[in-house]
């Protein structure tokens, strides 16, 4: 009962980017048609590429644009205002429109899609259909509507916590990239599927808790749907910026992947009337605080976010200005490289590219500068909402993707736990691994306060693990990473005299927003 691909309906209104080309814009001349201009109101929409010398592009990569695809050194696709692509054009850009919101307006989204309502219905008959693997839980809600965000849980019990490692899978952050809810929905009808039939799948469904939301930003693909893609690439929520009362669609609206609390003001606008504004303040939006509450809640080891467009993966991070590479830099770029060779692009020239996000609001680096989490970001296929016959084969292509990085979980790595020396109880303790960590960049990583178990993805060699805990002994211990995970624990020692002050996960998390 679980997912099924829906039929495919062509529509006319679809054409390849090729034959969208209206006209280039060279050197300091913006060239537009007459016919262009006369049909075109100053609100409209373009997407452009963008291409520039060396210099330009830098000065290009630091503006609040609305990125339609991940950048690149030589050339940039963004979303446009007739008056900002003027501007860009008098700067001595090179641009070229690739596609006009017009001749997308007013047109029903692809029969393929599936929408909000469909997705929730297809969540709540899966977890009656599977009630031994699956639950399905509210996380949150949208910040204006409140319509519920959907997770669903699998697990071989997942009525429990079990001291296994997490997994987050989640989709649309953006409205207008439906591709994430159907490689979510792929992927879930494909572990069910197969679980009991396919032992990797199985293994999978046995050893590990995995977490799927399909649509994080459920009003804003309502708006675009229930309008007829009346607002074609819409991307934010719906908050209300102006207290009006009214959907407008050049004023409200938050970016959720600006949002996030890390290095929160060095990505996105401050204008509420930009398509990339990043909120009053960080996690001011209801569906940002679902997933860092569910993630702070589960402790995941790895999450992955799918977004559209650009066939490309993110991995963390690159540090604003420095270049600095993050503590896990390793580990990052290995797993992207080995997930992005097994993605075919659509065209099949070839396999997605990969490349380190900075580390700036999204939440690809909070995830991972706070709450220690291992995600990466997968720009799928080459347009937001591509035609029905490729969406099968982008999803079908993704789930490859996937696969490697559940295997992934078994090793290279370390998974201790952390014991009171004479109770034989769990302790949450700060986990650090001294030839890589710097706590002046992340956040510091600790085991489950339930539990006392950590899980630490590494490359093969020899690391020191330090673990300490307030009004305990702290320790050390050198281990040898091979080809699989390897199992330690510890045993702290409280000290004498001294009362053990016990970790405020929520303290902590209120403190985290500052940062």
């Amino acid at each position: 009962m679980g997912f099924k691909m829906k039929p495919t309906q062509f529509n006319s209104h679809y054409k390849p980017l090729t034959n969208l080309i209206f006209f280039v814009i060279i050197g300091l001349s913006l060239i537009l048609p007459s016919a262009l201009q006369a049909n075109s109101p100053s609100s409209e929409k373009l997407l452009v590429r963008i291409k520039g010398t060396p210099r330009q592009m830098v000065r290009l990569q630091k503006m609040a644009l609305d990125w339609a695809r991940p950048f690149s050194f030589n050339k940039a696709e963004a979303i446009l205002s007739l008056e900002k692509a003027e501007k860009l054009a008098a700067l001595g850009y090179q641009l070229q429109v690739l596609q006009r919101e017009s001749d997308l307006k007013g047109t029903p989204l692809d029969d393929f899609y599936h929408t909000y309502e469909e997705t929730s219905e297809i969540l709540k008959q899966t977890a009656a259909a599977y009630p031994h693997l699956v639950r399905r839980y509210q996380v949150g809600q949208s910040t204006r509507f409140g319509y519920p965000i959907w997770a669903l849980k699998i697990s071989d019990h997942p009525e429990i916590d079990e001291d296994e490692p997490a997994i987050l899978i989640d989709g649309m952050h953006h409205a207008r990239e439906p591709l994430g809810n159907e490689i979510c929905l792929a992927f879930i009808d494909y572990l069910l599927s197969n679980y009991g039939v396919e032992e990797k799948v199985t293994s999978w469904v046995n050893n590990y808790e995995i977490w799927i939301i399909p649509i994080l930003n459920p009003e804003g693909y309502k708006y675009l749907v229930d309008n007829n893609l009346a607002s074609p690439w819409w991307r934010k929520n719906l908050r209300d910026n102006n207290n009006n009362g009214l959907i407008d669609p050049d004023y409200d609206g938050v970016d959720l992947n600006r949002n996030y609390d890390f290095n929160w003001t060095r990505l996105g606008s401050t204008n509420p009337a930009s398509w990339t504004y990043r909120g009053p303040a960080p996690f001011s939006e209801k569906e940002t605080q679902a997933k860092r509450d569910l993630t702070l809640n589960e402790k995941f080891v790895a999450s992955v976010s799918y977004h559209s467009y650009g066939e490309v993966i993110l991995y963390q991070w690159s540090w604003p200005d420095s270049g600095l590479r993050a503590p896990d830099d390793d580990v990052t770029w290995m797993i992207a490289m080995q997930t992005a060779r097994r993605i075919p692009r659509l065209r099949r020239e070839g396999t997605y590219s990969f490349q380190r996000q900075t580390a700036a609001s999204q939440s690809g680096p909070w995830m991972y500068g706070v709450a220690g989490v291992l995600e990466f970001l997968v720009e799928t296929g080459t347009s937001f909402i591509p035609l029905g016959p490729e969406i099968q084969e982008i999803v079908t292509d993704n789930l490859q993707g996937l696969f490697y990085l559940f295997d992934r979980l078994k090793g290279p790595g370390v998974r201790g736990k952390i014991l009171d020396w004479k109770t034989k109880q769990p302790l949450e303790a700060v986990v650090s691994i001294i030839e890589k960590d710097d706590f002046r960049y992340i956040y510091p990583r600790r085991s489950h306060p339930l539990t006392g178990t950590f899980i630490r993805l590494l490359e093969p060699g020899e690391y020191t693990i330090k673990v300490s805990v307030p009004g305990y002994q702290s320790n050390w211990r050198k281990i040898q990473i091979k080809d699989k995970m390897e199992d330690v624990t510890f045993y702290l020692l409280p000290l004498e005299g001294v009362q053990p002050r016990f970790f405020n996960p929520e303290t902590w998390r209120k403190s985290g927003q500052k940062r």
